[in-house]
């Protein structure tokens, strides 16, 4: 999850919600960054590096071993394309099946997006080139898929 907030607030808050390992990253940006990610003691989960933008791991769980990067994607679009790079770096040579999720600060196509104009098919390309060159696809899932809100350019947007 993207915290927000400095680790000491964050532990403190999460204490309370009683699991055995949290594994933390300090925001980056004003107002924006951060990630805390927690996990009970049967799950066995390495971390194997962490940066501003996500957290790499190997987890272990029910007999089944597999990569897992939580990432909170980089709000500068400008940088946006050297985190996509740094990420596919971390998957040359691995074998095992690799579970990518979170914020990526992206989005694939217009259909993921409501309100405001709609962006330039041109503006897709290195997030869908990310997703391509790492033979990743998207989870489809049911509910409300749009999980950021806010305003741009005088609009609502939700994405």
């Amino acid at each position: 999850m993207e915290t927000k907030n400095a680790n000491n607030f964050v532990l403190k808050e999460l204490n309370q919600l009683n699991y055995d390992h949290i594994a933390l990253v300090p925001p980056h940006t004003r107002g924006g960054g951060g990630l805390a990610l927690l996990w009970k003691k049967e799950i066995e989960l390495k971390v194997l590096s962490q940066c501003d933008n996500f957290i790499d791991t190997e987890v272990h769980f029910q007999g089944k071993l597999f990569m897992a990067t939580f990432v909170y994607g980089e709000p500068e679009k400008a940088n946006r394309k050297e985190m996509w790079n740094t990420l596919m770096a971390k998957t040359e040579g691995r074998e095992l099946p690799w579970f990518l999720t979170r914020d990526f600060n992206e989005i694939l196509d217009n259909s993921e997006k409501v309100g405001g104009p709609a962006r330039a098919e041109s503006s897709f390309v290195d997030f869908r080139s990310f997703m391509s060159a790492c033979d990743l696809y998207d989870l489809k899932h049911t509910g409300n898929f749009l999980s950021w809100r806010g305003i741009r350019y005088k609009h609502n947007v939700k994405c």
